[in-house]
């Protein structure tokens, strides 16, 4: 089963998406964490952030090494770790640049349907309902205040050792929002059929607890069609509320 979990920054979906990844017991895809690679390692090389066909050039060597664990996505280039590099303010804006390119979003979409060929994941992004997996059988979008996601966001970087003025936290956001939003390739949209839950007064438990029963009916009806036995192979001990 492949699930979507899409919506604007810092209205949750990592925090959603992990836990779900953990009670599912599913492979974790942070779709976001390969565009900030691109523009990383793309920026390391002096290339033009800018520039369609420079990028695609770029793409058609580059390569990333991905581990999904507890703590979320892992990732290497060229055998070093870049998990914690690419979370910073300044890739996070030069990555909202990269995925406005169709190379880039044609190159993390390619890359990220490969990765759930044998399906099992729990995926988070812009697009992941609309366009990469438009066919999942789970969608939902998560959405928040703005100035919920600036505070939420704020308190993710100081976490980081980044702090930022809580105004310019939520400038940036609104900017990103807006790229996101306007773009061309893969814009912020809520996928047909997805569920919405607006989490501004809601907490992380509750969040998850809801995407838990929209969850366990496909998960049930999946189950069940290994045959007449399949009472036995869900219960609700077995994927305990988390």
């Amino acid at each position: 089963m492949i699930i979507t979990i899409d919506g604007p920054a810092g209205a949750g979906k990592s925090s959603v998406s992990k836990r779900l990844a953990q009670w599912l017991e599913y492979l974790y895809l942070d779709s976001g964490a390969f565009y900030r690679a691109i523009a990383l390692v793309a920026g390391n090389q002096g290339g033009n952030l800018d520039d369609a066909g420079w990028l695609e050039s770029f793409l058609a060597s580059f390569e990333l090494e991905v581990a999904s664990g507890p703590e979320g996505l892992r990732l290497w280039n060229d055998g070093q770790e870049i998990t914690q590099t690419i979370r910073t303010p300044r890739i996070s804006q030069d990555a909202s640049r990269v995925a406005t390119l169709r190379p880039v979003r044609q190159w993390v979409a390619a890359y990220l349907r490969r990765c759930a060929k044998n399906g099992g994941i729990v995926t988070e992004g812009r697009d992941m309902g609309t366009v990469v997996f438009p066919e999942a059988e789970v969608k939902i979008y998560l959405d928040a205040d703005l100035g919920v996601r600036a505070q939420r966001r704020r308190q993710e970087l100081q976490g980081r050792g980044v702090d930022q003025p809580a105004e310019q936290v939520q400038a940036d956001l609104a900017d990103r929002d807006h790229r996101d939003r306007a773009r061309q390739e893969g814009p912020l949209l809520i996928p047909p059929g997805a569920q919405v839950i607006d989490n501004t007064n809601l907490s992380l438990e509750q969040v998850v607890h809801a995407c838990q029963e929209l969850i366990r009916p496909k998960l049930e009806q999946s189950t069940c069609q290994a045959g007449p036995d399949c009472d036995k192979l869900f219960t609700p001990e077995k994927h305990p509320l988390g």
